[in-house]
C-alpha cells in the first residue's frame, strides 16, 4: 500500500481541486472553472492508473471509498459548483443536475447487465488441459474495461464537466449542452454493449451443463489417481512439488483444485487440472476410474472426498521435516499417510497422535531425484584455502517462513536473518544464493517486510550474490550451492540427498544438544543459535574441515530410509500396489 501512495494522494488532489472550486464559484468563476478542469482530467487519469493497481484498489474500498463513492463525490461537489456559481451557472445547474441524474440511471442498469453476465458466466468448474466438448463458453468482452473508463471518473460526466469548466473560463453556455449530450452518447454506448454482452452470455452451456460434461470428458479420460488440493490462501507450492513426479507417473492422473484463486497456480501443461467448487459436485464429476487420492496439505475440505467410497485416501503433505505440524491427529483419516523414511514413522509415534504404525508407508522422496549427489566430504578446491581472492564456496541461505502458530515458529527471517547474510557476505571467497520461502509473510506481514530487506540487501552486494528467481526451483540452488543455511523445515531434509554439509538456525532458547535431540533432522547439522554471529566459525569448520561428515550420513539414512532404489521407482511401486489391490477389491465387491 506504501507503493500507492503517490495514487491516493493524486486521488485526493483531484477532489480537493472540487472543493475549492465550490468556495471560489461564487466570487471568482474563472478560476472555480480552472479547478473544475484540473479536478476532471486528474480524476480521470487517477481512475485509469487505479484500475490497474488492484492493491490500491481494494485498499480503499475496504476504507469505504469504493468507485461508486468516489463518483458520487464528485458528481456531486460539480453539481455544487454549478449552484454556487449563482446567475452565470443556473443555467448550467438546470442542465447538470437532470443530466446527473440521467447517468447514474444508466450506470445502474450498466452494473446490473454486467453482473447478470459475470453471474451467468461464473461457472462451478473449470479445466485445463483436457478437452471437454460441447460446452459454449464466450469470453466477455471488454464492458467491464470499458465501463469503468466511462462511467467511473465521475459516472461518465468527463464531458459534461469540461463543458462546465469551460462555461465557466467564459465559453458559451452551450458547452455544457454539448458535453450533456456527449456523456449521455457514451453511457449509453456503454449500457448496449453491456445488454449485448448479457444476451451472449445467456447463449452459454449453464452450469448444471458444464459439469455435466465434465464428468463425461474425466470418465473418457478414465484417471486412475487424482491429487486434491485445496488452500485458503493462493498459494501453488504445496501442491507443485509434486507436479514433476506425477507427471513421470505411469498412470493417468488429475489434479483436482477447490478453489478459482488456486487453480492458474498449479504448474503442470500435461496433468488434466479441474476446479471443483461445489462439494456435492465432486461425486459427479469425478469418474469411477479413480482408486487412489494424493492430498499434499492437511485442510477441513479433504473431507469432501475422502468421505466417497471406493477410494484409497493418502496424505503426502508436501516435504518432510520436524516442524509440529509434520505429525497432527488429523493425519489418522486417512488411510496411509506416505513418508520418507524412519524418521516420518518415529515422529507419529512419539507425537501419539492416533496414527497406527500400519497407517505410515515409507515411499522415500520422489522429488530427490533432481538433486545432485556430492559423495566426497570436501572437494579439492574448497580444502586448505585460508584466503582467497575469487569466490570458490557458495552457500544457499534458505529460511523458511513463519509459524501458523507461536510454538511452530522456525523462522530465522527476523531474529538471524540479517547476521546471516551479514556474515556470508563479508566473508572472502563465499558466493551468497538467497532463496526465502515462497509463503513468506502470508500470515505475518513483518516477515513479508524483512524479506524484502534481506532481497535488497543481496541485490546491493552484486554479482556473484543473487537472489535465486521463483524460476529456479529449489533443488536447482541445491545443486549450485556447497553449503545450505536453513531453518527446521522439510528443505534440509531433502538437502541430505545431497550430501553437503549445513547449517540449522535455532531461535529457541535449547542448549544444541537438547535441540538435536528434539529435531532429529538436526542431529547431522552446525547449529547456529542466538542472534547467529557464530556463523562465521560454523562456516570455516564446514568449508575446511567438514567434522560432521558421518553424522550427517547416519542422519540422511534416518530421513531418507532406503536410498538403494532410486526415489522416483520406488513411489511408483508404491502407487502400483495400492491400485493393484483397489482395483482387486472392486472386481471382488462387483
Amino acid at each position: 500500500m506504501r507503493k500507492g501512495l503517490p495514487l491516493v494522494a493524486a486521488l485526493a488532489a483531484s477532489l480537493a481541486a472540487f472543493f475549492l472550486a465550490i468556495a471560489l464559484s461564487a466570487t471568482a468563476v474563472g478560476a472555480a472553472g480552472l479547478l473544475v478542469l484540473l479536478g476532471s482530467v486528474g480524476s480521470v487519469a487517477t481512475e485509469v492508473v487505479l484500475w490497474r493497481r488492484p492493491v490500491v484498489w481494494q485498499a480503499l474500498r475496504r476504507l469505504q471509498l469504493d468507485s461508486t463513492m468516489r463518483a458520487g463525490l464528485r458528481d456531486s461537489m460539480l453539481l455544487a459548483v454549478t449552484a454556487a456559481a449563482a446567475t452565470r451557472a443556473l443555467d448550467a445547474f438546470h442542465t447538470v443536475a437532470p443530466t446527473l441524474a440521467g447517468l447514474w440511471a444508466l450506470r445502474t442498469v450498466t452494473v446490473l447487465l454486467q453482473r447478470s453476465s459475470a453471474e451467468k458466466r461464473r461457472l462451478p468448474v473449470s479445466w485445463r488441459n483436457l478437452d471437454v466438448p460441447g460446452v459454449r463458453l464466450s469470453r466477455p468482452w471488454g464492458v467491464g474495461a470499458l465501463a469503468d473508463v466511462a462511467t467511473w471518473p465521475s459516472s461518465g460526466s468527463l464531458p459534461l464537466a469540461l463543458g462546465v469548466a469551460v462555461s465557466l473560463l467564459g465559453a458559451p453556455s452551450g458547452w455544457v449542452q454539448a458535453g450533456a449530450v456527449v456523456s449521455f452518447v457514451l453511457a449509453g454506448a456503454v449500457a448496449g454493449l453491456a445488454l449485448v454482452d448479457g444476451l451472449r452470455a445467456a447463449r452459454d452451456t449453464t452450469a448444471d451443463a458444464a459439469v455435466r460434461a465434465l464428468a463425461g470428458a474425466l470418465e473418457a479420460y478414465a484417471p486412475d489417481l487424482v491429487l486434491y488440493y485445496s488452500r485458503p490462501e493462493a498459494v501453488g507450492y504445496i501442491a507443485n512439488v509434486w507436479m514433476p513426479t506425477l507427471e513421470a507417473l505411469p498412470h493417468r492422473t488429475v489434479v483436482m483444485v477447490r478453489e478459482a484463486y488456486n487453480e492458474p497456480l498449479i504448474q503442470t501443461d500435461s496433468i488434466p487440472v479441474v476446479r471443483v467448487s461445489a462439494a456435492n459436485d465432486i461425486e459427479r464429476v469425478l469418474p469411477r476410474s479413480v482408486h487412489l487420492a494424493l492430498y499434499p496439505s492437511n485442510v477441513a475440505k479433504n473431507n469432501h472426498l475422502i468421505r466417497l467410497p471406493g477410494i484409497f485416501d493418502v496424505f503426502i503433505g508436501h516435504g518432510d521435516s520436524d516442524k509440529g505440524g509434520s505429525a497432527t491427529v488429523l493425519t489418522r483419516i486417512f488411510d496411509e499417510a506416505w513418508v520418507s523414511g524412519p524418521a516420518a514413522r518415529d515422529r507419529y509415534r512419539v507425537a501419539d497422535v492416533g496414527v497406527r504404525d500400519e497407517q505410515v508407508r515409507e515411499v522415500g522422496r520422489p522429488q530427490l531425484r533432481e538433486i545432485q549427489r556430492h559423495e566426497a566430504p570436501l572437494t579439492e578446491s574448497h580444502a586448505g584455502h585460508d584466503e582467497v581472492s575469487s569466490w570458490e564456496y557458495t552457500v544457499l541461505y534458505a529460511p523458511t517462513r513463519e509459524g501458523f502458530f507461536a510454538s511452530w515458529e522456525y523462522s530465522s527471517v527476523v531474529s538471524q536473518g540479517g547476521v546471516i547474510l551479514d556474515t556470508l557476505l563479508r566473508t572472502p571467497g563465499v558466493r551468497v544464493l538467497f532463496k526465502p520461502h515462497p509463503g513468506t509473510g502470508t500470515d505475518d506481514p513483518l516477515f513479508a517486510e524483512e524479506v524484502e530487506q534481506l532481497r535488497g540487501i543481496v541485490r546491493t552486494a552484486g554479482p556473484p550474490h543473487e537472489v535465486v528467481s521463483g524460476v529456479e526451483g529449489l533443488y536447482a540452488a541445491f545443486n549450485r550451492a556447497d553449503l545450505l543455511v536453513s531453518d527446521v523445515s522439510s528443505v534440509i531434509t531433502d538437502f541430505l540427498a545431497s550430501g553437503k554439509p549445513y547449517v540449522v538456525t535455532n531461535p529457541t532458547s535449547m542448549a544444541d544438544a537438547e535441540f538435536r535431540a528434539h529435531f532429529p533432522s538436526a542431529q547431522g547439522a552446525y547449529i547456529l543459535s542466538g542472534d547467529g554471529s557464530e556463523l562465521g566459525r560454523l562456516l570455516q569448520d564446514a568449508w575446511h574441515r567438514d567434522s560432521l561428515s558421518v553424522a550427517r550420513a547416519r542422519t540422511a539414512a534416518y530421513l531418507l530410509g532406503d536410498t538403494s532404489q532410486p526415489p522416483l521407482e520406488r513411489f511408483i511401486d508404491a502407487v502400483d500396489t495400492v491400485l493393484a489391490l483397489q482395483r482387486a477389491d472392486t472386481a471382488r465387491r462387483v
